[in-house]
């Protein structure tokens, strides 16, 4: 059974260990505690339909031992303008300086596509040398265009990324999720 290990507010409170971390990260409200919860087959991350819940990084392990990062969201948020900017802060402060290896997953709602703070985050973790992975969540509620228009942008922007389609309501693509990268 997946669980959670702790929340981190700065640098100093960080998970300490050696392992690869799967990190989850996205606009805020794009459903990364509930795509979280679908992987993990239970409630281990606490849901909100209010953007912005988030804000701490969370750690969670999986069966196998797979360390998953859920970081707060990016975008719209309800919190003031002091409280998103020391967000900003600790999640750069993450990506440059946390030494462990990262396997990072973009959640894109399929029904809004990539927006424009979507592909800024984008650019900024490649700039970093980051490989990027997409998760289109909410698949259900798409329709056949916003799902071709949003696999077609991904294919000729980055044509070697690996990306899912995932519904956690209706339980689809998890399990394809889970086998390419081994997170049980």
């Amino acid at each position: 059974m997946w669980k959670f290990i702790k929340g981190a507010t700065s640098q100093d409170s960080w998970l300490n260990h050696d392992k690869e971390e799967y990190v989850f990260w996205g606009r805020s409200n794009v459903g990364k505690s509930s795509f979280i919860n679908y992987l993990a087959s239970s409630k281990v991350a606490n849901t909100s339909s209010t953007p912005g819940r988030t804000k701490v990084i969370n750690y969670f392990l999986t069966n196998n031992e797979k360390v998953i990062v859920d970081l707060p969201g990016y975008g719209f948020a309800n919190m003031s303008k002091k409280d998103q900017d020391k967000i900003n802060g600790i999640i750069d402060v993450y990506f440059r300086q946390n030494p462990n290896q990262k396997n990072i997953f973009l959640l894109i709602d399929c029904k809004v596509g990539f927006s424009a703070i979507d592909l800024e985050m984008i650019q900024y973790l490649i700039e970093m040398g980051y490989e990027v992975n997409y998760v289109f969540t909410k698949y259900d509620k798409a329709n056949q265009s916003q799902k071709y228009n949003i696999e077609k942008q991904v294919k000729e922007l980055w044509p070697n990324a690996k990306y899912f389609f995932i519904s956690s309501t209706k339980n689809k693509g998890g399990k394809e999720f889970k086998e390419a990268f081994d997170i049980l």
